[in-house]
């Protein structure tokens, strides 16, 4: 009689080998028809690469913005009052005429060759401004720290009987100017974080997520737009100072120095204030890595936005009477889209894996592996909703980082988890691997070195 076999024993190192998961996905696919061929691995479609939709959005969460706030700022300062005394006998430094227009007690200087005057719909001559008219006035403040005048850029003629009060409370009108102008960027910020927070998940028709994503973008954008705009408020008007400070005696307008100094300062100031426009996917999806690229990415493009302001306004500036309305529309609209452009390439540069569709209706999008693990099933709360697709489960599977490397574990569902054509219950990916999960094909990536 021979002796009893020996016993047998695994190890739970050797149980949990790739080589036990190649043997048993041969025995689950034994009998069954051959593997199915690798899908074609196509170019990502323009609109799914995440810097452009991301640029899109902010441009449009910009554009939005802008057409909230626009209506509510007045370059300066605006006052209504009755006309109580004109003095034509005065001139600039450089000989120009000017006049002095007692306006509800305040002294508005109007300038022939730079002050809009219109009544009644119509351009009129400055020197139709007379006693007992009702007028509305834009202009800028002169006097530091406590303004004193104001130099008008338009002056419109309102029709007799407007209620105007009869002393203008100048320091009333500074206060609210500058109420205006602290919400301004945070209104911008909000609305650039909500587009940019959404973008993703509208892309992915997971509109759960793109209204988590979307809500706190915008109250991100408005707290932290609020509380950096006070920052770059001081930064801006120190800025200023330096500004004034290398202008030439003689010469209108801005130097070139100064032009280049103030695209500068401007640049800076938007960039501390444009820190919280990228901000809301990652506090919403409690990922660092996104919030920290979408840190980088709103100042980065904040930074170039003030950059491009003054220039563009330079630009614009024959297209309106003394206001920077087309210019801030332009200028804020390239803040939103240039900061969608760099979150998306900060995200495109600091990406380590993702996911790229091959097959079904997302076919072509990429799914940056920001979270471990990352959910893959027909649930919209799933990071990678796969809809339309019946032989999908809520959770049907989840990839987990494994120190430098992923893994993929079914969550036993009918239809199963293939890779590479082999059905699996957990597997190792590598680079180039192909994921079937129902009619759905998708390929792992992982940045090379």
């Amino acid at each position: 009689m021979t002796g009893a076999a020996e016993k047998i024993v695994i190890a739970p190192e050797e149980l949990a080998s790739p080589e036990v998961d190649e043997a048993l996905s041969r025995q689950l696919s034994f009998g069954m028809a051959p593997a199915p061929e690798r899908v074609e691995d196509k170019r990502t479609g323009f609109f799914y690469r995440a810097y452009v939709a991301l640029s899109l959005a902010g441009l449009l969460g910009g554009l939005c913005g802008w057409g909230l706030v626009e209506p509510f700022i007045t370059d300066g300062l605006q006052l209504e009052g009755r006309v109580e005394k004109v003095d034509s006998d005065y001139h600039t430094e450089s000989g120009s005429p000017i006049a002095s227009v007692t306006v509800g007690g305040v002294t508005v200087w109007v300038s022939p060759s730079t002050t809009h005057v219109e009544r009644d719909g119509a351009v009129v001559p400055s020197t139709s401004l007379a006693v007992g008219q009702v007028v509305s006035v834009k202009g800028h403040p002169i006097g530091e720290p406590k303004v004193t005048s104001v130099s008008a850029y338009e002056v419109t003629v309102l029709p007799e009987g407007t209620e105007v009060p009869a002393v203008v409370d100048l320091a009333a009108e500074q206060r609210s100017d500058g109420l205006v102008s602290l919400t301004v960027f945070a209104v911008i910020a909000a609305f650039v974080g909500l587009f940019i927070g959404a973008a993703d998940g509208l892309l992915s028709r997971a509109f759960h997520r793109a209204a988590v994503c979307g809500s706190v973008g915008l109250g991100m954008g408005l707290v932290v737009g609020l509380m950096a705009t006070l920052l770059a408020g001081l930064t801006y008007g120190l800025g200023r100072h330096l500004v004034e400070s290398l202008g030439e005696e003689g010469v209108t307008g801005m130097t070139t120095a100064q032009l280049l100094v103030q695209m500068c300062v401007r640049g800076v100031a938007w960039a501390l204030a444009g820190a919280a426009m990228g901000l809301g996917q990652g506090v919403a999806l409690r990922s660092s890595k996104l919030l920290i690229n979408g840190l980088i990415g709103g100042m980065a493009g904040a930074l170039l936005g003030g950059l491009l302001f003054d220039p563009i306004s330079l630009l614009f500036e024959g297209f309106s009477t003394g206001e920077a309305w087309l210019s801030r529309g332009v200028g804020f609209g390239v803040i939103g889209l240039v900061t969608g452009l760099m979150i998306g390439l900060v995200e495109l540069a600091a990406r380590e894996a993702w996911i790229k569709m091959l097959t079904g209706p997302l076919a072509g999008k990429e799914f940056v592996l920001f979270k471990s693990p990352t959910t893959v099933g027909s649930s919209p709360k799933s990071d990678v909703y796969l809809f339309k697709d019946s032989e999908v489960e809520p959770t049907h599977a989840l990839i987990h980082a494994m120190g430098e490397g992923y893994e993929l574990e079914d969550k036993k569902g009918p239809a199963g988890t293939y890779v590479n054509g082999r059905r699996v219950s957990r597997a190792r990916l590598a680079s180039g691997d192909q994921v079937r999960v129902g009619k759905t094909v998708f390929v792992l990536n992982l940045k090379e070195g």
